[in-house]
Protein backbone atom coordinates (compact mmCIF):
# COMPACT_ATOMS: atom_id res chain seq x y z
CA UNK A 1 0.00 0.00 0.00
CA UNK A 2 0.89 3.68 -0.48
CA UNK A 3 1.95 5.43 1.71
CA UNK A 4 3.46 9.43 1.79
CA UNK A 5 6.35 10.81 3.17
CA UNK A 6 5.80 14.16 4.99
CA UNK A 7 1.87 13.65 5.06
CA UNK A 8 -0.40 17.11 4.81
CA UNK A 9 -3.45 16.73 4.57
CA UNK A 10 -4.39 17.98 1.25
CA UNK A 11 -2.40 15.16 -0.25
CA UNK A 12 -4.25 12.89 1.41
CA UNK A 13 -6.14 11.99 -2.30
CA UNK A 14 -2.68 10.14 -3.78
CA UNK A 15 -3.70 6.78 -1.74
CA UNK A 16 -6.35 6.48 -4.75
CA UNK A 17 -2.93 5.76 -6.77
CA UNK A 18 -2.41 2.49 -4.30
CA UNK A 19 -6.04 1.19 -4.59
CA UNK A 20 -6.26 1.69 -7.72
CA UNK A 21 -3.07 -0.30 -8.13
CA UNK A 22 -3.88 -3.18 -6.13
CA UNK A 23 -6.80 -4.18 -8.15
CA UNK A 24 -4.89 -3.99 -11.24
CA UNK A 25 -4.13 -7.10 -13.77
CA UNK A 26 0.02 -8.93 -13.29
CA UNK A 27 1.02 -7.29 -16.30
CA UNK A 28 -0.17 -3.88 -15.77
CA UNK A 29 1.76 -3.77 -12.36
CA UNK A 30 5.01 -4.71 -13.92
CA UNK A 31 5.43 -0.87 -15.58
CA UNK A 32 7.04 1.75 -14.22
CA UNK A 33 5.48 3.97 -11.60
CA UNK A 34 5.40 6.74 -14.10
CA UNK A 35 3.65 4.88 -16.96
CA UNK A 36 1.25 3.63 -14.48
CA UNK A 37 -0.19 6.58 -13.05
CA UNK A 38 -0.57 8.28 -17.10
CA UNK A 39 -2.31 4.93 -17.59
CA UNK A 40 -4.46 5.19 -15.06
CA UNK A 41 -5.22 8.43 -15.08
CA UNK A 42 -4.32 8.90 -11.50
CA UNK A 43 -3.06 12.97 -11.74
CA UNK A 44 -6.19 13.56 -13.36
CA UNK A 45 -8.02 11.84 -10.21
CA UNK A 46 -5.81 13.68 -7.44
CA UNK A 47 -5.65 17.09 -9.43
CA UNK A 48 -9.83 16.98 -9.14
CA UNK A 49 -9.52 16.10 -6.07
CA UNK A 50 -6.67 18.42 -4.43
CA UNK A 51 -7.89 21.49 -6.34
CA UNK A 52 -10.16 23.46 -3.94
CA UNK A 53 -7.73 23.60 -1.75
CA UNK A 54 -4.88 24.42 -3.63
CA UNK A 55 -7.33 27.45 -4.70
CA UNK A 56 -7.90 28.50 -1.23
CA UNK A 57 -4.00 28.76 -0.72
CA UNK A 58 -3.03 30.20 -3.54
CA UNK A 59 -6.29 33.13 -3.54
CA UNK A 60 -4.97 33.77 0.29
CA UNK A 61 -1.88 34.25 -0.57
CA UNK A 62 -2.48 37.06 -3.05
CA UNK A 63 -4.64 39.09 -0.46
CA UNK A 64 -3.95 41.86 1.96
CA UNK A 65 -1.51 44.08 -0.15
CA UNK A 66 -2.62 47.76 -0.06
CA UNK A 67 -5.63 49.56 2.77
CA UNK A 68 -5.33 52.45 0.60
CA UNK A 69 -4.24 54.00 -2.94
CA UNK A 70 -2.69 56.85 -0.78
CA UNK A 71 1.45 57.05 -0.60
CA UNK A 72 2.43 59.93 1.38
CA UNK A 73 4.57 62.25 0.40
CA UNK A 74 6.54 62.05 3.85
CA UNK A 75 8.42 59.82 5.03
CA UNK A 76 6.34 57.04 6.70
CA UNK A 77 5.85 52.78 8.00
CA UNK A 78 3.68 50.95 8.42
CA UNK A 79 4.10 47.76 10.36
CA UNK A 80 1.35 45.25 10.85
CA UNK A 81 -0.51 42.28 10.17
CA UNK A 82 -3.66 40.63 8.20
CA UNK A 83 -5.75 37.75 8.47
CA UNK A 84 -6.83 35.75 5.65
CA UNK A 85 -9.93 33.66 6.00
CA UNK A 86 -10.95 32.42 2.43
CA UNK A 87 -14.28 30.74 2.31
CA UNK A 88 -14.72 27.73 0.56
CA UNK A 89 -18.21 27.30 -1.63
CA UNK A 90 -19.88 24.44 -1.09
CA UNK A 91 -19.64 23.14 -4.77
CA UNK A 92 -16.34 22.70 -4.21
CA UNK A 93 -16.89 19.66 -1.63
CA UNK A 94 -17.54 17.24 -4.25
CA UNK A 95 -16.20 16.71 -7.83
CA UNK A 96 -17.46 14.04 -10.92
CA UNK A 97 -14.37 11.62 -10.75
CA UNK A 98 -13.94 10.07 -14.23
CA UNK A 99 -12.40 6.64 -13.83
CA UNK A 100 -9.93 5.18 -16.99
CA UNK A 101 -11.25 2.50 -19.62
CA UNK A 102 -8.90 0.06 -17.88
CA UNK A 103 -10.71 0.04 -14.54
CA UNK A 104 -14.48 0.64 -16.31
CA UNK A 105 -13.55 -2.77 -18.53
CA UNK A 106 -13.35 -4.82 -14.71
CA UNK A 107 -16.93 -3.57 -14.26
CA UNK A 108 -16.23 -0.37 -12.23
CA UNK A 109 -18.82 2.97 -13.07
CA UNK A 110 -17.26 5.20 -15.52
CA UNK A 111 -18.00 8.46 -13.39
CA UNK A 112 -19.38 9.36 -10.06
CA UNK A 113 -19.40 12.27 -7.62
CA UNK A 114 -16.90 11.83 -4.40
CA UNK A 115 -15.14 13.81 -2.02
CA UNK A 116 -12.68 16.71 -2.78
CA UNK A 117 -10.31 17.61 -0.36
CA UNK A 118 -11.84 20.02 1.70
CA UNK A 119 -15.65 18.11 1.42
CA UNK A 120 -16.84 15.04 3.43
CA UNK A 121 -16.54 11.35 3.17
CA UNK A 122 -15.51 9.56 0.15
CA UNK A 123 -17.20 7.37 -2.31
CA UNK A 124 -17.36 2.96 -2.52
CA UNK A 125 -17.21 2.31 -5.65
CA UNK A 126 -18.42 -1.41 -6.56
CA UNK A 127 -17.36 -3.05 -9.91
CA UNK A 128 -20.51 -5.16 -11.40
CA UNK A 129 -18.05 -8.23 -11.47
CA UNK A 130 -17.64 -10.02 -8.37
CA UNK A 131 -14.20 -10.77 -8.07
CA UNK A 132 -13.04 -7.33 -8.00
CA UNK A 133 -13.10 -5.02 -4.70
CA UNK A 134 -14.62 -2.18 -4.22
CA UNK A 135 -12.44 1.22 -4.21
CA UNK A 136 -12.69 3.61 -1.15
CA UNK A 137 -12.19 6.99 -2.01
CA UNK A 138 -10.83 9.12 0.40
CA UNK A 139 -12.59 11.94 2.03
CA UNK A 140 -11.79 15.15 2.89
CA UNK A 141 -10.75 17.28 5.80
CA UNK A 142 -14.55 18.92 5.96
CA UNK A 143 -12.72 22.69 6.05
CA UNK A 144 -15.15 25.32 5.75
CA UNK A 145 -12.15 27.87 5.40
CA UNK A 146 -8.94 28.48 5.12
CA UNK A 147 -6.93 30.62 7.88
CA UNK A 148 -3.74 32.68 7.80
CA UNK A 149 -1.79 35.49 8.93
CA UNK A 150 0.65 37.85 7.11
CA UNK A 151 3.20 39.78 9.00
CA UNK A 152 3.73 42.92 6.78
CA UNK A 153 5.74 46.13 6.90
CA UNK A 154 5.39 49.30 3.90
CA UNK A 155 7.89 51.98 3.70
CA UNK A 156 8.13 54.83 1.63
CA UNK A 157 8.04 57.12 -0.31
CA UNK A 158 10.48 57.07 -2.90
CA UNK A 159 9.33 58.27 -6.30
CA UNK A 160 5.93 58.13 -4.62
CA UNK A 161 6.24 54.49 -4.39
CA UNK A 162 5.47 52.30 -1.35
CA UNK A 163 7.91 49.12 -1.11
CA UNK A 164 5.59 46.49 0.84
CA UNK A 165 7.78 43.14 2.51
CA UNK A 166 5.89 40.02 3.63
CA UNK A 167 6.97 37.10 5.62
CA UNK A 168 6.48 34.56 8.08
CA UNK A 169 8.00 31.42 9.52
CA UNK A 170 6.67 27.83 9.40
CA UNK A 171 3.46 28.62 11.32
CA UNK A 172 0.55 26.19 12.09
CA UNK A 173 -2.95 27.80 12.15
CA UNK A 174 -5.20 24.65 11.58
CA UNK A 175 -4.18 21.03 12.19
CA UNK A 176 -5.84 20.01 8.82
CA UNK A 177 -3.37 22.14 6.62
CA UNK A 178 0.25 21.85 8.33
CA UNK A 179 3.04 24.61 8.59
CA UNK A 180 2.72 27.16 6.19
CA UNK A 181 5.73 29.48 5.65
CA UNK A 182 5.91 32.68 2.73
CA UNK A 183 7.95 35.72 1.84
CA UNK A 184 7.51 38.09 -1.17
CA UNK A 185 7.64 41.88 -1.77
CA UNK A 186 5.68 44.24 -3.54
CA UNK A 187 5.31 48.29 -4.64
CA UNK A 188 2.55 50.58 -4.48
CA UNK A 189 2.80 53.18 -6.92
CA UNK A 190 0.61 56.28 -6.50
CA UNK A 191 -1.23 57.67 -10.04
CA UNK A 192 -2.95 60.52 -8.35
CA UNK A 193 0.01 62.92 -9.39
CA UNK A 194 -0.25 62.03 -12.79
CA UNK A 195 -4.61 62.20 -13.01
CA UNK A 196 -6.90 65.08 -11.92
CA UNK A 197 -9.51 62.86 -10.42
CA UNK A 198 -11.12 62.97 -6.74
CA UNK A 199 -10.31 60.67 -5.29
CA UNK A 200 -6.55 58.12 -5.10
CA UNK A 201 -5.35 56.13 -7.42
CA UNK A 202 -2.93 53.44 -7.25
CA UNK A 203 -1.08 50.14 -8.88
CA UNK A 204 -0.12 47.84 -6.74
CA UNK A 205 1.86 44.32 -7.61
CA UNK A 206 3.21 41.96 -5.85
CA UNK A 207 5.84 38.49 -5.80
CA UNK A 208 5.50 35.64 -3.27
CA UNK A 209 7.15 32.08 -2.46
CA UNK A 210 5.46 29.87 -0.22
CA UNK A 211 5.17 26.37 0.62
CA UNK A 212 3.22 24.09 3.21
CA UNK A 213 5.26 21.58 5.05
CA UNK A 214 7.32 19.88 2.69
CA UNK A 215 5.06 19.06 0.06
CA UNK A 216 3.44 22.06 -1.19
CA UNK A 217 5.56 24.74 -2.95
CA UNK A 218 4.54 27.81 -4.69
CA UNK A 219 4.68 31.14 -6.04
CA UNK A 220 2.20 33.65 -6.71
CA UNK A 221 1.94 37.11 -8.91
CA UNK A 222 -0.63 39.93 -8.06
CA UNK A 223 -1.50 43.01 -9.55
CA UNK A 224 -4.14 45.52 -8.78
CA UNK A 225 -5.25 48.92 -9.68
CA UNK A 226 -6.97 50.11 -6.44
CA UNK A 227 -9.04 53.27 -5.83
CA UNK A 228 -9.45 55.06 -2.04
CA UNK A 229 -11.08 58.28 -0.27
CA UNK A 230 -10.98 59.97 2.96
CA UNK A 231 -13.84 61.00 5.65
CA UNK A 232 -11.67 62.38 8.17
CA UNK A 233 -9.77 59.04 10.02
CA UNK A 234 -11.84 56.47 7.69
CA UNK A 235 -10.60 55.25 4.12
CA UNK A 236 -12.85 53.47 1.43
CA UNK A 237 -11.16 51.44 -0.92
CA UNK A 238 -11.69 49.30 -4.04
CA UNK A 239 -10.12 47.74 -6.79
CA UNK A 240 -9.88 45.32 -9.42
CA UNK A 241 -7.11 43.14 -10.09
CA UNK A 242 -5.21 40.33 -12.05
CA UNK A 243 -3.42 37.62 -10.64
CA UNK A 244 -1.87 34.04 -10.96
CA UNK A 245 -0.64 30.93 -9.04
CA UNK A 246 1.70 28.13 -9.41
CA UNK A 247 2.20 25.51 -7.03
CA UNK A 248 3.61 21.90 -7.04
CA UNK A 249 2.47 19.30 -4.68
CA UNK A 250 4.81 16.31 -4.25
CA UNK A 251 5.10 13.82 -2.74
CA UNK A 252 7.08 9.61 -2.62
CA UNK A 253 5.26 6.57 -3.71
CA UNK A 254 6.35 3.61 -1.54
CA UNK A 255 5.24 0.02 -2.33
CA UNK A 256 4.67 -2.97 -0.37
CA UNK A 257 6.02 -4.44 -3.03
CA UNK A 258 9.89 -4.77 -3.02
CA UNK A 259 9.90 -5.27 -6.44
CA UNK A 260 8.70 -1.78 -7.17
CA UNK A 261 10.74 1.21 -6.18
CA UNK A 262 10.62 4.41 -4.54
CA UNK A 263 9.57 6.97 -6.51
CA UNK A 264 8.62 10.65 -6.76
CA UNK A 265 5.54 12.34 -7.99
CA UNK A 266 4.88 16.02 -8.41
CA UNK A 267 1.54 17.63 -9.13
CA UNK A 268 1.86 21.26 -10.68
CA UNK A 269 -1.49 23.31 -10.22
CA UNK A 270 -1.70 26.86 -12.30
CA UNK A 271 -4.66 29.45 -12.23
CA UNK A 272 -5.26 32.76 -13.32
CA UNK A 273 -8.02 35.11 -12.27
CA UNK A 274 -9.60 37.84 -11.63
CA UNK A 275 -10.22 39.53 -8.10
CA UNK A 276 -12.56 42.51 -7.10
CA UNK A 277 -12.10 43.92 -3.57
CA UNK A 278 -13.25 46.53 -1.72
CA UNK A 279 -13.05 47.72 2.28
CA UNK A 280 -12.25 50.10 4.89
CA UNK A 281 -9.55 51.46 6.97
CA UNK A 282 -9.73 53.37 10.14
CA UNK A 283 -6.95 55.43 11.72
CA UNK A 284 -6.77 56.35 15.72
CA UNK A 285 -4.94 58.70 16.94
CA UNK A 286 -3.40 58.74 13.37
CA UNK A 287 -1.38 55.82 14.86
CA UNK A 288 -3.51 52.82 15.07
CA UNK A 289 -4.91 51.36 11.84
CA UNK A 290 -7.92 48.84 11.62
CA UNK A 291 -8.49 47.30 8.27
CA UNK A 292 -11.20 45.23 6.77
CA UNK A 293 -11.31 43.74 2.87
CA UNK A 294 -13.72 41.74 1.07
CA UNK A 295 -12.46 40.12 -1.96
CA UNK A 296 -14.16 37.74 -4.37
CA UNK A 297 -13.29 36.03 -7.23
CA UNK A 298 -13.07 32.15 -7.60
CA UNK A 299 -13.19 32.30 -3.88
CA UNK A 300 -14.38 34.86 -1.61
CA UNK A 301 -12.01 35.79 1.26
CA UNK A 302 -12.21 38.69 4.30
CA UNK A 303 -8.62 40.42 5.51
CA UNK A 304 -8.68 42.09 9.07
CA UNK A 305 -5.78 44.06 9.73
CA UNK A 306 -4.02 45.94 12.23
CA UNK A 307 -1.20 48.17 12.49
CA UNK A 308 0.81 50.76 13.62
CA UNK A 309 1.72 53.92 11.10
CA UNK A 310 4.97 55.18 12.60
Amino acid sequence: MKRIRNTFAFAASLCCAAMLFAILPTPAKSQDLGGLIEQLGVKELARDYLRPGVDAVGYSINSGYSHTARVDSVFHIWLGAKVISTYIPEADRVFTAKLPSLLVSQGYPSEFQTATVVGGSGTTVVSDQSSNPPIEFPGGTGLNAFMMAMPQISVGPLLGTDLILRGLPPSRFDDKVGKFSFYGAGIKHELTHYLDVPFDLAVVGGYQVFAIGEVVDGTSLAGMLQASTMFGGLTLFGGIGYESYNIDISYTYVSTDPAIPDEPVTLNFERRNLRFSFGGALSLFSLIDLTAEYSFGIQDNLAIGFGLTL
